[in-house]
């Protein structure tokens, strides 16, 4: 089982650190690098389409300048590509930013696509059909008003095109001409003779695809105005959803605390009466078993006020370059004795592998990972603890021969509160908030959590961090 960062967590971490993407910026951006990668298709495809009508179809059309379209597209689709993930990387990402380059992006396309289709014959091909392309990712982005003034320029441009053709015919024309004979070689119009010269059949073709244009958008805008409203509707939900759980993370937070003091104290005035009372006194059971009730009220604030710090205060803690095997080092001492008390082998090796993380959550990451190996592992058991590099990322590996884990309950072990069934036959009180820590500390830190378990013959955790740069601690 593997449980890799969630995408919200991790990238933002790494890539976008002045400030969280709204709902709404984040589907713009992803939409327009979906497009950018479907533009690298249709460039591709211009080539090869343009390649099997010279070489196999034997049709001739000005290639060379055609060609140099094509390549002038790849050119501002990688200049787009760059420029969009430089700002991504450096916070700056705004709704106002992403509108303006999905303007130049369609602004590029219908004047590539006027090019390449005036170079492959003009209104004589049937790829002029191109033109309803860049009218789609117009209504996909912009508002129908916005997205009828480009139907309306894509439209003077296919006029331009035919009638420019048509009354210039000898100076702008590229006929399209397909071989009919080698010997002698001879090239015949591939349409009609003359086509782009015949009023009506320029007229025809400026009509249709004028009509074809605005269906277009007219069709595609009112898909994407509806999704538009469900995005808005969506972001709305987000947000409240989002404040929702702060303020739950908040109240667990403060209520946590505020319960931490009354019950730490209860548990010492439990425990002083119950030194206080001899053995086999009446009562004296009842005082006992009241305070191991109260230590585990304490193991659940503690679990509750760790989690709740790591839902709400991502940013706010302090990185710093942090040796991992001194931290397992540490987890090692403090629980020895548990092991040793219950007859277990705890095998330890340790060797250096730093990375930049928050020092307090790796150290909750590994004692939880120690503490659950030891709980659930019997008397004469083992567990093996190791920490080192593996092609140059830290990697934490802590296995042991316990009770593992079925089949059925590996895809939850990772819920909040959730407890296996013999977990809570071995050892009956538990929080069910240590695995989830664990995993949440996983994604802060933007690394990957493997787990393997068999019923009977143990458990294994390999926690894999991403490589830390040299100067990855001050930008911290």
């Amino acid at each position: 089982m593997t449980v890799d960062p969630q995408p919200d967590i991790a990238a933002e971490e790494q890539a976008e650190p002045a400030r969280r993407l709204t709902l709404t910026e984040r589907v713009l951006f992803d939409r327009l690098g979906w497009f950018v990668e479907v533009r690298w298709a249709a460039g591709l495809s211009a080539l090869l389409f343009m390649a099997l009508g010279w070489y196999v179809f034997d049709v001739r059309f000005g290639a060379i300048p055609a060609v140099l379209v094509v390549f002038g597209l790849f050119f501002y689709n990688a200049f787009f590509s760059l420029c969009a993930r430089e700002v991504y990387q450096a916070g700056r990402i705004s709704k106002r930013w992403l509108m303006a380059l999905a303007h130049a992006m369609v602004i590029c396309d219908l004047l590539a696509v006027a090019a390449l289709v005036h170079f492959i014959g003009g209104v004589e091909n049937h790829f002029i059909i191109l033109f309803v392309f860049p009218m789609i990712v117009a209504s996909e982005f912009f508002s129908k008003v916005t997205a009828y003034v480009y139907a309306t320029a894509t439209a003077a441009l296919i006029n331009a095109i035919g009638w420019g053709e048509y009354f210039f015919y000898e100076s702008t024309h590229y006929p399209l001409s397909v071989l009919v004979s080698t010997d002698p070689e001879r090239y015949d119009p591939l349409v009609a003779p003359g086509a782009a010269q015949h009023g009506v059949f320029v007229f025809q073709v400026c009509f249709v695809m004028t009509f074809a244009v605005f269906a277009t958008v007219f069709v595609a805008s009112s898909i994407a105005s509806r999704l538009r409203q469900r995005e808005e509707e969506l972001q709305d939900a987000y947000l409240e959803l989002r404040s929702l759980d702060q303020v739950k993370s908040t109240f667990m937070r403060k209520t946590s605390h505020e319960l931490r003091a009354p019950v730490g104290a209860l548990q010492s005035l439990l425990k002083a009466a119950e030194r206080q009372m001899p053995e086999g006194a009446a009562g004296r059971d009842l005082v006992a078993r009241a305070a191991g009730r109260t230590e585990y009220m304490l193991d659940l604030i503690d679990d509750l006020l760790r989690y709740s710090r790591l839902r709400t205060a991502v940013r706010t803690m302090g990185r710093e370059r942090v040796e991992l095997a001194e931290i397992v080092r540490g987890a090692a001492e403090l629980f020895r004795p548990r092991a040793e008390e219950k007859g277990l082998d705890l095998d330890v090796r340790a060797a250096s592998a730093q990375l930049v993380g928050v020092r307090d959550s790796l150290t909750d990451l590994v004692n939880n990972l120690v503490s659950n190996a030891i709980r659930y592992t019997p008397q004469g058991g083992r567990v093996t603890i190791r920490v080192g590099l593996e092609a140059a990322r830290p990697r934490l590996a802590v296995a042991d021969t316990g009770i593992g884990i079925p089949d059925d309950e590996l895809p939850h072990i990772f819920d909040e509160f959730f407890r296996g069934r013999d977990a809570k036959k071995t050892f009956a009180h538990g929080t069910g908030l240590g695995m989830t820590i664990i995993k949440r500390v996983v994604e802060m830190h933007g690394g990957q959590i493997d787990v393997t378990s068999a019923p009977g013959r143990g458990t294994e955790f390999i926690v894999t961090f991403p490589p830390s740069t040299p100067d990855a601690g001050n930008r911290a």
